[in-house]
């Protein structure tokens, strides 16, 4: 094993003005055919560590998060793994055997699962496929993960991307698709065999041994760099663990709880539910967990109301959070609510912004402050 650097890519830069794909999908295909060619030419080898997504970041010149995305839909491929506080080195995706893996690729899922779909459809050659949307919803897989699937089989030369129209793009099938039997059985069968259903388990195995029941575990963002996946996978078991009332996700600075134990813990399913319910209204009702948004909301109801008059507009966002010694987003979350209701108006154009339609009504504590600021009210221009 050894690091490779960046003197060591001798291989021509993706050009990002070829070609209408977003800069994500092309530095994708170029690292895989970067590793290809590498691989290839006897330059590096099966375990070798890649330069750092700092030093590609610079020498393809896009931003971290690209090269970062990227890497990791590679992975998803096959083509890289990753070497805990090491890096990331290339996987031995030529001699890849499905059945032998403890688990497998997500990009691997999906392009069962696709081949499946073209066959059971009855798709012939030279015939369009089902689109990334549609084929999203039939294999409920994301449909970032279906794009690079998609790119793969065509890198394979079972399909041919097409340009429709704007940025609008379709496959059309030109190499017969075959699913081995270790495919069908791991790739289709085992609908539980997929990255969000793995990493449910996972999380829920960390959370159980880590945490008591009521802490607050780790956000969903360190998840993601824990187990080396995106974003999105994580929200997606999360919203399991939510369903299966593990934990609890509240927004904002709130974060996620640890409910407690689940149903193979505990003899009793039903009293374990109970419990779990009374902790989960037990938290919604804390005043604690109130959204700031919330408490800012009375407050700007009574900065309305001893400031301006129906008609008068008001300051922007950013005066109003500076005002009230809070975020933009607090101040915007706020302002939606009084959308809602129909006290304000918002307007586009030189002239345009904020504008009262009907003075909210505040609750109690406004009005027992307002009974002590009478001045604060005027009527046709008087003061009452």
């Amino acid at each position: 094993m050894k690091h490779l650097t960046l003197d060591d890519i001798n291989f021509p830069k993706p050009d990002f003005n070829s070609s209408n794909s977003t800069k994500g999908e092309i530095v994708t295909l170029w690292l895989i055919n970067w590793v290809k060619y590498t691989l290839e030419h006897a330059i590096a080898d099966v375990g070798d560590i890649i330069p750092t997504k700092k030093e590609l970041a610079k020498f393809l010149n896009v931003s971290s998060a690209t090269i970062q995305n990227s890497i990791r839909r590679a992975k998803n491929l096959g083509y890289f793994t990753s070497k805990q506080s090491i890096g990331t080195a290339i996987a031995d995706f030529y001699s890849k055997d499905i059945k032998s893996q403890d688990e497998l690729y997500h990009g691997t899922i999906a392009e069962c699962k696709i081949k499946k779909i073209v066959i059971d459809e009855n798709i012939k050659l030279d015939s369009q496929i089902p689109s990334i949307k549609e084929l999203s919803k039939k294999t409920d897989i994301s449909q970032n993960t279906i794009r690079f699937s998609l790119m793969n089989l065509e890198q394979k030369g079972y399909l041919e991307k097409i340009h429709i129209k704007g940025n609008k793009f379709s496959w059309i099938y030109k190499k017969e698709f075959t699913l081995s039997k270790e495919e069908l059985l791991n790739g289709i069968k085992d609908e539980d065999f997929t990255l969000t259903h793995q990493l449910v388990e996972k999380i829920q195995n960390y959370i159980e041994k880590t945490y008591k029941k009521g802490d607050k575990i780790l956000p969903n963002m360190t998840f993601s760099s824990m187990f080396d996946v995106s974003i999105k996978t994580i929200n997606d078991a999360m919203k399991i663990l939510n369903t299966k009332k593990i934990v609890l996700s509240r927004r904002g600075r709130y974060g996620t709880i640890y409910l407690g134990c689940n149903d193979s813990e505990n003899d009793n399913k039903t009293a374990f539910m109970s419990d779990t319910s009374k902790q989960r209204k037990k938290i919604i009702q804390n005043q604690e967990y109130i959204y700031a948004w919330q408490k800012v909301l009375e407050h700007l109801k009574k900065y309305i109301i001893e400031n301006y008059e129906a008609g008068d507009k008001i300051a922007t966002i950013r005066e109003l959070a500076a005002i009230l010694n809070v975020s933009p987003n607090t101040i915007r979350r706020a302002l939606r609510e009084l959308f809602k209701s129909g006290n304000l108006i918002s307007q586009r154009g030189k002239s345009g912004g904020i504008f009262i339609c009907e003075i909210p009504q505040a609750d109690d504590a406004v009005y027992r402050w307002l009974a002590l600021n009478p001045e604060a009210v005027k009527f046709d221009g008087m003061t009452n």
